[in-house]
């Protein structure tokens, strides 16, 4: 049953993505890969509709006017699709808020799949908890 549940669950996220207008999906990309804002209802619209670049983007902009806790789930959803760098912003945004444990977990898993900024992040929090770091 729970494989089940999962399948179905998997598939409606799909199809909620793809019904995503392709010029907002466009800008969303264009977003994502340039590092830049866009308008917030966009972002939201582009999560909601469960895009994952959308997730990111819109995540990553709930971080920066401070909604930590909104950008947090919307950055969790997004790296929960394998977004590296969803993981590697939540991990920056766990650092910041004072959360090294979690941080660590989320850098982790980026590293573990090749990310070098997350990579060298893991090296400076192990340096900085033997005392021998920043």
């Amino acid at each position: 049953m729970g494989g089940l549940w999962a399948r179905w669950r998997a598939g409606r996220g799909r199809r909620a993505a793809r019904s995503l207008d392709p010029g907002l999906r466009a800008t969303v990309r264009a977003a994502y890969d340039e590092g830049r804002p866009i308008p917030e209802p966009l972002a939201r619209k582009a999560a909601e509709a469960g895009d994952p670049w959308g997730m990111t983007v819109y995540g990553i902009g709930l971080g920066k006017r401070g909604a930590y806790a909104e950008a947090i789930h919307w950055l969790g959803k997004a790296a929960a699709t394998g977004d590296i760098s969803a993981m590697v912003v939540l991990g920056t945004l766990h650092l910041d808020l004072g959360d090294p444990v979690e941080a660590e977990r989320h850098f982790r898993r980026a590293a573990d799949r090749g990310h070098a900024g997350a990579c060298l992040a893991l090296q400076q929090l192990r340096a900085r908890r033997n005392g021998s770091g920043p």
